[in-house]
């Protein structure tokens, strides 16, 4: 599993922002938004994966503190 800590997460609609950023990038995706926790759960993903998922939380304006891969 991999969690990302997200800044800049902070209401309903940033969690959404992000829901839909990460659902337009990889379509199928199983995903967990934590709003209080202020993270993104995912399965083990390959690389370019999970890259995707990175780049999608950016574009989407929310930065990424660290990633800890064992969740």
């Amino acid at each position: 599993m991999h969690v990302l800590n997200i800044e800049g997460m902070s209401c309903e609609a940033c969690k959404r922002a992000i829901s839909n950023a990460i659902s337009n990038a990889l379509p199928g995706l199983v995903f967990e938004v934590d709003l209080p926790g202020k993270k993104v759960r995912v399965n083990d993903l390959p690389a370019d994966r999970l890259a995707a998922l990175r780049n999608a939380i950016r574009d989407a304006g929310y930065g990424i503190l660290d990633t800890d891969p064992a969740g």
